[in-house]
């Protein structure tokens, strides 16, 4: 599936998968002639804030109210008030880099890399290694991300030195921002959404 969807009465910049550099194998994006009124609404969103439909969502607008909600965490995980582009990049490679998601890996490594993050630090997630000399909050942010994909329970020493360095918020954002990308990263791997060679 390699067309190009037009939404002219809605007036939204749908991506194709030859702009995305992607291969499909079972994306089934919703046709906007055909989608009910409560995926019009969310695609009518996506489009106003965004100038696009991004991939994922052509996954979850079969559930429009999964999609709204979606759309809601995505735009503010696009925007954190808390973290900063490179740290909320660290938390999106390690994801998909957890996740083993090619596309997600591909295109986050050149943001991470846009972003100011070191490539000793990128090449080191690729890897999945903990990046290290890493000074200040993003060596610390780094730690907090590793122990949080690395599950279990974090012991009360780490965790008073991430509340007090990094404080709840930002904590708070790391857990939404890695949960989100869980879901994108799953959605991605699911459908065999692949980075073009």
């Amino acid at each position: 599936m390699q067309s190009v969807l037009r939404a002219r009465e809605i007036n939204l910049g749908i991506v194709s998968l030859e702009e995305e550099n992607m291969t499909d194998k079972r994306l089934e994006p919703v046709d906007p002639q055909k989608a009910s009124e409560e995926q019009q609404k969310v695609m009518a969103r996506l489009g106003e804030g965004r100038g696009r439909i991004p991939t994922p969502f052509n996954i979850w607008l079969h559930n429009p109210h999964l999609a709204e909600g979606m759309e809601i965490i995505g735009t503010h995980v696009d925007h954190s008030p808390v973290l900063s582009e490179a740290e909320t990049e660290v938390a999106i490679l390690s994801t998909a880099v957890f996740w083993n998601a090619p596309y997600v890996i591909a295109n986050h490594r050149r943001h991470a890399l846009k972003s100011g993050i070191p490539e000793s630090v990128v090449t080191a997630i690729l890897e999945k290694q903990r990046p290290q000399s890493v000074d200040g909050r993003l060596g610390v942010l780094c730690e907090a991300v590793a122990d949080i994909l690395a599950g279990g329970v974090i012991d009360d020493a780490r965790f008073a030195r991430y509340a007090a360095e990094l404080g709840r918020p930002v904590i708070a954002e790391l857990l939404i921002t890695i949960g989100y990308f869980t879901s994108v990263s799953l959605a991605m791997t699911l459908h065999a959404l692949e980075p073009k060679n």
